[in-house]
C-alpha cells in the first residue's frame, strides 16, 4: 500500500525508477491521486477510486511539461466529483471510438472533424482558451445546462461576444457528441442561457487616450507594456499578439509571418514591421526555455492570462494619466479600430486597411478573393510606417519622456 505525501514537483523529479515491477506513491492533498514509477522512469497519474462497488485504477496521463502536477490533480477532483455524482467510470478504449469521456480526450476527433473548415483555426482556438481550461477534465456526458451557462455567464461579464461565440462552438462540439455518448440525452446547450447579441461597438480610442495608453504602456513590465504597445503599431488581434512564438518573426526582413491556424480568419497573414515596432520587440527579454514571445507563468507552452485584471489595471491608470475619474469604457479590441480608424483618416486605402487587418471581405471577399490575389505587401509596409510616424505625432504633441523612446 502506497503511504500518502504531499507530492511535489521536486519529490516527482526526484523518484528514482524501481529495479523491477512498479512503485506507486500516493497523493496526500487528493485522496485516490497516485503516481506510478516504471522501470523506465517514466511516472505516470493514476486515480484509484471505488466506482459501482468496484475498485477502478482510472488513468490520468504521463507526467511532463504537458500534464504537470498541477493538472493532474484538477483533473483528478473532477473525475472524483463525476464519480461521486454517480456517473460511470471511463471505459479505457480507443479515441478512434470517441468513447474516451472527458470533453478534452474527444476534443482531437472533433477537431479533426472540422479539418478543411477555414474556421477551424478559430473553433481550435476557442475549444483550448476557453472550453478545455474550465470543462476539459469533465465527463462530457455529466455536464448540465445549468453549470453551461455559470461558465458562459462568467466569460459574459467580462467579454459577451466571445461569451456567445464559446456558446456555440460548444453547442457545435456537443451536436457532434450527441449521437457518440449513450447517456446524453440532449444538447446541454440548447437550453443553457446565453447573452444577448451585443450591439456593434464603434468606440475609437481619442489621441488623448492615444498618447496616455502609449505612457502607460511604458510603465508596464511585459508581457502587458510590448504586448499593448505591439496592438497600437500593427493592429493585430490581442491573441495573435499574445500567442505569438518567436519564430514568426523576422527582424531582418522586419516582418511577422501570422500562420494560418492562428489567424482568426484561417488565412497566413504577413505583417510588415515599423522600426517602433521592430523596437519594441528587440526589447523583449529572451525566454531560452519558451517559443512563446510572452510565456505564461508556470507554463511556457502557452501565452499569458490574466487579460480582464490588465486591462483594468491600465485603464484605470489611463483614466489617471488624463486626470479624469472614469471615461468611456473601452477594450483591447478598440485599440484595432482605432488602428484602422488612423490609417482612413491618413488617406490610406479602405483595401489596404482591410489587407492591414487581415479581413477577408470587400476586395478579398467572395468571388472578388478566387481572382485577387495580390498580398498588398508593399502598400501595408507603406500604411504601417505612415502609422508609426503619425503615432509618433500623437505622442510627441505634448512632449515629455516619450519623445525618443518611439522615434528611436
Amino acid at each position: 500500500m502506497a503511504v500518502a505525501t504531499k507530492l511535489t514537483d521536486a519529490k516527482l523529479q526526484g523518484l528514482k525508477a524501481p529495479a523491477r515491477g512498479q512503485a506507486e506513491y500516493s497523493d496526500a492533498d487528493v485522496p485516490g491521486l497516485r503516481v506510478r514509477v516504471g522501470t523506465s522512469g517514466v511516472k505516470t497519474f493514476i486515480l484509484r477510486k471505488r466506482a459501482a462497488g468496484k475498485i477502478k485504477n482510472i488513468m490520468l496521463g504521463r507526467y511532463g511539461p504537458r500534464f504537470t502536477l498541477a493538472q493532474a490533480r484538477k483533473k483528478a477532483r473532477a473525475l472524483i466529483s463525476d464519480l461521486e455524482a454517480g456517473k460511470a467510470a471511463p471505459v479505457p478504449q480507443k479515441r478512434s471510438q470517441g468513447t474516451a469521456g472527458t470533453i478534452r480526450a474527444m476534443a482531437p476527433l472533433y477537431l479533426a472533424s472540422k479539418t478543411g473548415l477555414r474556421s477551424h483555426a478559430e473553433i481550435k482556438r476557442v475549444l483550448e482558451n476557453h472550453v478545455l481550461t474550465k470543462l476539459g477534465d469533465r465527463f462530457a456526458d455529466s455536464v448540465t445546462r445549468g453549470e453551461i451557462t455559470a461558465f458562459i455567464d462568467e466569460i459574459a461579464e467580462r467579454a459577451p461576444v466571445m461569451a456567445r461565440a464559446v456558446h456555440a462552438q460548444l453547442s457545435a462540439f456537443y451536436t457532434w457528441a450527441l449521437p457518440r455518448l449513450d447517456r446524453l440525452e440532449s444538447n446541454p446547450c440548447r437550453d443553457a442561457g446565453r447573452p444577448d447579441k451585443p450591439k456593434a461597438r464603434d468606440r475609437v480610442l481619442n489621441d488623448d487616450e492615444l498618447r496616455a495608453l502609449w505612457q502607460v504602456a511604458d510603465a508596464e513590465a511585459a508581457p502587458w507594456g510590448p504586448g499593448y504597445k505591439l496592438l497600437i503599431l500593427t493592429g493585430a488581434r490581442k491573441s495573435e499578439v499574445f500567442e505569438a512564438d518567436r519564430s514568426e518573426f523576422n527582424l531582418k526582413a522586419k516582418e511577422w509571418i501570422i500562420p494560418a491556424d492562428r489567424a482568426k480568419n484561417g488565412v497566413a497573414h504577413i505583417v510588415p514591421l515599423s522600426v517602433a515596432a521592430l523596437a519594441v520587440l528587440k526589447g523583449i527579454k529572451d525566454a531560452p526555455e519558451s517559443e512563446k514571445l510572452f510565456p505564461a507563468t508556470g507554463n511556457n507552452e502557452r501565452g499569458p492570462g490574466g487579460f480582464s485584471k490588465a486591462q483594468a489595471r491600465i485603464a484605470k491608470a489611463l483614466n489617471k494619466k488624463l486626470d479624469r475619474e472614469e471615461g468611456e469604457y473601452w477594450t483591447m479590441h478598440d485599440i484595432r479600430r482605432t488602428v484602422a480608424t488612423g490609417l482612413q483618416r491618413l488617406g490610406i486605402r479602405f483595401e489596404v486597411t482591410e489587407a492591414v487587418l487581415n479581413h477577408v471581405s470587400g476586395a478579398k471577399g467572395g468571388i472578388a478573393g478566387v481572382y485577387q490575389r495580390h498580398d498588398w505587401k508593399a502598400e501595408k509596409r507603406t500604411a504601417l510606417d505612415s502609422w508609426a510616424v503619425e503615432l509618433d505625432r500623437i505622442i510627441r504633441r505634448k512632449g515629455g519622456s516619450n519623445e525618443v523612446a518611439l522615434r528611436k
